[in-house]
Order: structure tokens, then sequence, then C-alpha cells
């Protein structure tokens, strides 16, 4: 009887070790064009993956949505999220915020409102009667705080002659550019990439709260510790993949406290 229990626990041995190595997943939101996001979080992804000694798989989502039931529901145990998808989330699974982004030292990013650079809008109330393009309905950037904005200037969406939701910030800007919209919702640092084609920005959002990486409701405690601390403090290695997200990209403490702004501006919008 003792030989068997013997056999028996030498055989759950390797299920017990493949199970503690199990490949962890890494989500993100479809903000880009895949090949772009890749090429981003590839380096990160990597380099905790040698932190915790785990292989870890890189998933774009197709829409926001799914990268929320994703973080929401396991499938995936860590995740790069925008702050109303963040907000989201942790109403429907008690997930945990592991570092917020900053970048330049600063722990926020902007959202902007762009037109054509020789179109006459110069001003959000010029943007009666207009056509406006805006990303994915959950973005923060491309929809909801420029959807807040044009409503603090006087302007709602019954006043557009139409908008419509775009997803990727790439369509918002190729659209506008193009003449398809006559101004569009985006992040402030990626409608700045667009400046020398040709768009122009109308108006900017004050501060937001940023991205984070979180990790899902049942990651293990240690590997959060660890994650924790190589975004915070990281190694040669860690910053090298920090640039592949941004040339001055850092990770700061940060906790869910900073994200009641979020909540207070999706009430606002009645979302």
């Amino acid at each position: 009887m003792r030989r068997r229990s013997f056999l028996l626990a030498a055989c759950c041995i390797p299920a017990l070790a493949h199970a503690a190595r199990r490949e962890l997943v890494f989500v993100v939101h479809p903000y880009d064009t895949p090949s772009r996001i890749y090429t981003r979080f590839r380096p990160l992804t990597l380099y905790l993956a040698g932190t915790l000694e785990r292989p870890i798989k890189l998933v774009i989502a197709s829409t926001y949505d799914e990268q929320m039931a994703m973080i929401v529901d396991g499938r995936a145990d860590l995740t790069y999220i925008g702050p109303t998808p963040y907000v989201q989330a942790r109403d429907r699974a008690p997930i945990r915020i592991l570092a917020g982004e900053a970048e330049n030292g600063q722990a926020f990013y902007q959202s902007a409102i762009v037109a054509r650079a020789k179109s006459p809008i110069t001003t959000l109330a010029d943007l009666k009667g207009r056509r406006m393009a805006f990303g994915a309905a959950i973005s923060m950037s491309s929809t909801v705080a420029p959807t807040l904005m044009l409503a603090q200037a006087g302007v709602q969406l019954g006043d557009l002659a139409g908008h419509a939701q775009l997803d990727r910030h790439e369509r918002v800007a190729l659209s506008v550019l193009h003449g398809d919209f006559d101004a569009g919702g985006l992040r402030l640092d990626i409608a700045r990439q667009y400046l020398p084609r040709g768009l122009k920005i109308i108006a900017t959002s004050p501060p937001l709260p940023p991205h984070v990486i979180a990790c899902s409701a049942n990651f293990p405690t240690d590997l959060e510790t660890r994650a924790r601390a190589a975004l915070l403090n990281p190694d040669d290695t860690g910053l090298r993949a920090f640039e592949a997200l941004g040339e001055s990209t850092r990770f700061v403490t940060i906790d869910d406290s900073h994200y009641h702004s979020v909540r207070r501006m999706l009430r606002t919008l009645g979302k």
C-alpha cells in the first residue's frame, strides 16, 4: 500500500510542476494595429516572463469588451488597460493594479480633438453641424473625454451632423485626414504624430488618469509582488522593454482611488 501511494505521488509531481509553470496570458486592447502593438509589448512580456520565471503569451484582444472579459473571468492573468475599461472591469471583479504608466515622470495622459490643418474649424463650438469620428465607445481618450469636452463647450452629440465609432486611433486620424469626418478624438500623443501629415489640434482635455498594468483577481500574490517590483524598479532589461512602449515610459505606484474621477465622468455622461 505504501509503495502504491509512493507511485501515485511520484506520478503527480510532473503534473504539479507543469501546473506551477503554466503559461501566463497578457492581454492588450486593440488601440492600434496588431503589428505595432506586438512590437511595443513583446519586450515587456519577455521581461516579465524572465522575472516571473513563467512563459507569457501576448494576446491582442479583438475588442475592448473582449479584453475586459478576459481579465475579469481569469482567461488573462495580466493586462495593459485604459482608465474606462479598468473601472468597468473593476466593477465586475476585484482585479488589482500593479502599476500606472508614466511619461516624462507624469502619471497622466490627455485627449485631443483634431481637425484638418486647413479646416476653418478652430474651436469646439465650430463642430456644431459637423461630422465627428470617435474611437471605441469605451476608450477614454478617443470617445469618453472628447464627448465630455464637447458637452462642456455646449455641443451635444445631437448637434453634430453625424458621428461614428471607428475603434482604432489610426482609423480616426486617417478618416479626418481623408475628409470623411471633420474632426476626431485621439490620444494627445497620437494626435501629435499626425500633425506633420496635415492635422491640427483644436482642444485638449485636462489630465486623465493613466493606463495601468493590472492582474486578475486570482493571480498568485507572490507573482503579483514580483511583477510589481519589476515594473517599479526595473533592471536594464526592463528599461529597454519600457523604451519599446515609449522613449520616456516608466511605471509608478498608483491605486484605485485615482480612478474616482473617471467614475464621475462616466456618471456625467450617463454611462
